[in-house]
């Protein structure tokens, strides 16, 4: 029989994610385009950052789930989701 073993609790607090100005600017581009391949939010972000920086930025987005990949037939598709979303909204004034 195969003993459970137990993780030890972490008391760290959680890390607040900073989106850096190239985060939230591929965040815009792919709200603005709805569905849309990364070769395209690559394109629309050429003028303004490097290829790599967008790509990698990208691959940060997904893995902290600001970004759905849907796959396609040939390239994977980016939507937002809901945590995405939140990042893009203009500020609350009280």
């Amino acid at each position: 029989m195969k003993e459970a073993t137990m993780k030890a609790i972490s008391f760290a607090p959680a890390e607040v994610f900073e989106p850096t100005p190239v985060h939230l600017d591929i965040l815009k581009t792919v709200g603005d385009m709805k569905s849309c391949h990364i070769s395209q939010v690559v394109s629309a972000l050429q003028s303004l950052h490097s290829e790599s920086r967008v790509r990698s930025d990208i691959r940060d987005l997904l893995s902290k789930r600001y970004l759905d990949g849907g796959k396609a037939s040939s390239e994977i598709i980016l939507r937002l989701t809901s945590r995405g979303r939140l990042l893009i909204l203009p500020p609350q004034t009280s």
